[in-house]
């Protein structure tokens, strides 16, 4: 399955704090339909990537700065799931040169920019029940998040409350 350019919100709902998201694919194995009335399934292996670009992680970092223009690019160093991120520009009439870093653990996503006004954000996604994000890397293209899960179920029952 492939979702293409979509937004999550903030936790806090700030203004003007959407994530755009290039993509997310989801590659589902073994999946099980145990009753088609029931609109359930169940799949043993889920795995993916979640794709932002930088092109949008600029945009961001610049909108959650409030100045500006700001310019995320890749930095060494990532890190199991932190990926490591270079942010330069102005932001709030200073020069900004510093090293951020991008947090994929469990459902949620967050930045955390030294200097920047806004410092950290973070932000949920609603993936399927039982996938989280297991890996995030700085690559010459964007960030990419990969997610896997075990025993996940698609769907719910009409039965469920």
């Amino acid at each position: 399955m492939t979702a293409r350019r979509f937004s999550l919100d903030t936790t806090a709902n700030r203004q003007g704090g959407y994530l755009d998201v290039d993509r997310l694919r989801l590659d589902l194995h073994d999946v099980t339909v145990s009753s088609l009335s029931a609109r359930t399934a169940r799949a043993n292996l889920a795995t993916g990537t979640l794709t932002l670009t930088y092109k949008d992680l600029s945009e961001l970092v610049t909108r959650l700065a409030g100045g500006g223009p700001l310019h995320v690019s890749p930095a060494p160093g990532s890190d199991g799931q932190a990926a490591r991120i270079k942010v330069t520009g102005t932001a709030g009439g200073n020069a900004l040169n510093s090293a951020g870093t991008l947090l994929a653990q469990g459902t949620e996503i967050s930045l955390t920019v030294p200097g920047a006004e806004r410092a950290t954000s973070s932000w949920r996604t609603s993936l399927p029940e039982g996938v989280d994000f297991t890996e995030a890397r700085a690559t010459k293209e964007g960030v990419e998040i990969s997610l896997t899960g075990h025993q996940v179920t698609l769907g719910t029952s009409r039965f469920s409350r």
